[in-house]
């Protein structure tokens, strides 16, 4: 569905980006590893078009640079891990999601309303659409965020940690919510997490970076069989009994 071919950025005079090159597949959810500067949130800038960069982004065959902007905000929808402040309630901001979807100066129709409606419904919170986000705790919050790019109707999510900042029962339940539509088929994603063991949970595939170069590409249980927990994060692992998977600490 979204595929890197030899991505490489360069800011000013540090180079971020080393020929990245792996896929993001259709009805799956791929989680971006690497430790701090190992150069995740700027791949996803660059397929939000922040930076300019050398390679090629395909999604579904197709040169991204070649979509308009509303054309590639039908198709994608990006969260960054920093969320703006805004004066809206909930409601409102999940109605800005469909703002690919309307003509200039259109107003929402009742099909966005009802793609608003559906997307508060399935983020759990229905009960808070009037209230303003300034009210909202910190997983309320998230949650609110990760509606709009639901309500956005774009089946590829490319979220840059969703989970930060927020305690361990609000992150299994974001993560859950993400989870969701991609095991439903409407929905594939691309996620930042820092957690190893949150993304080892929710991940069916793994891209890892260190110094801007892709170390390993693959599904997770390829990750978990070649060590790489160990070897790249000098992790060691913990099997409780009748889970199937690690706990890395």
């Amino acid at each position: 569905m979204l595929e890197f071919c030899d991505l490489s950025l360069t800011l000013g005079k540090r180079r971020i980006l080393k020929g990245v090159s792996f896929t993001v597949s259709r009805g799956r959810v791929t989680v971006l590893l690497g430790k701090n500067g190992s150069g995740k949130t700027s791949l996803l800038r660059c397929v939000n078009r922040e930076h300019p960069y050398d390679g090629e982004i395909l999604l579904n065959g197709a040169n991204i640079t070649l979509l308009s902007s509303k054309k590639r905000a039908q198709s994608v929808a990006y969260l960054p891990q920093l969320l703006p402040a805004a004066d809206l309630t909930v409601r409102e901001l999940l109605l800005l999601g469909r703002m690919p979807h309307l003509s200039p100066f259109g107003r929402p129709s009742a099909a966005d309303l009802a793609a608003a409606d559906e997307a508060l419904a399935a983020v759990r919170l229905g009960d808070r659409a009037g209230a303003l986000l300034s009210c909202l705790s910190g997983g309320e919050l998230r949650r609110a965020f990760f509606g709009m790019t639901l309500s956005q109707g774009a089946p590829l999510l490319l979220l840059d940690e969703p989970t930060a900042h927020l305690d361990a029962d609000a992150k299994r339940e974001l993560l859950a919510l993400i989870s969701s539509p991609v095991k439903a088929g409407t929905h594939s994603a691309l996620l930042v997490l820092h957690d190893l063991n949150d993304a080892i949970r929710i991940a069916d595939d793994i891209a890892l970076l260190e110094g801007g170069r892709l170390l390993f590409s693959g599904a997770r249980d390829a990750f978990l069989q070649e060590e790489w927990p160990e070897r790249a994060f000098g992790l060691s692992a913990h099997r409780s009994e009748g889970d199937p998977l690690p706990f890395y600490y």
